[in-house]
């Protein structure tokens, strides 16, 4: 009698806590979204030199799947926009592939040249640094417009090792509630250009 009182209570105990562990992990995944994207009702800016960072696109895509919270089309575009700055500035092939549309194009001037590159050829600049890595790139977005399912992005990429900032003009289209990048260009803004 006494091993099945045992029994029972080692049961109870465990569906307990596994009942608790499922509504902790919904409460972890709200909390991460709004660590993420901020609280709907704050002004809060998003850091994204210690954001959070995966493996791959899927991770997030799932995360944004599982959760009941509505993200707006701005929010969801800072999401594609913290994985285009994460890849770059962590060489991470995969999460920067993911942001870009197949037929994307790229506008931006390579060895003194103006360029029209793919996607590919862009994220091959990154190939050869260690994945994961920080390589020196620090991203901010400056704006976002959007107009119904296309939206512009300014973002700043700097690279203070070296002493360069960058201008990058992005335009985006949402496809299947996913937003990608179309097409970008970019300009090299600081004061040692050109000297």
């Amino acid at each position: 009698m006494k091993h099945v009182f045992y029994i029972m209570s080692f049961l109870s105990f465990f569906l307990v806590f596994s009942q608790a562990s499922k509504s902790d992990d919904k409460l972890d995944e709200r909390q991460l979204l709004i660590n993420i994207y901020g609280n709907q009702n704050s002004k809060k800016v998003i850091n994204y030199d210690k954001s959070f960072v995966s493996e791959s696109k899927i991770f997030y895509e799932s995360l944004e799947k599982k959760s009941s919270i509505q993200l707006s089309d701005k929010e969801r575009i800072r999401f594609a926009l913290k994985n285009y700055i994460e890849g770059s500035s962590y060489n991470n092939i995969k999460q920067l592939e993911c942001v870009f549309t197949e037929n994307a194009s790229l506008y931006l001037t390579v060895g003194g040249e103006f360029k029209s590159l793919t996607p590919k050829e862009y994220v091959a600049f990154f190939k050869d640094a260690e994945k994961g890595k920080f390589n020196g790139r620090y991203g901010k977005v400056l704006s976002i417009e959007v107009v119904k399912d296309i939206a512009t992005a300014k973002v700043e990429i700097s690279i203070p090792e070296r002493k360069m900032i960058y201008i990058d003009l992005l335009l985006l289209k949402k496809s299947e509630n996913n937003w990608k990048i179309i097409s970008k260009t970019a300009t090299r803004i600081d004061d040692t250009e050109g000297k």
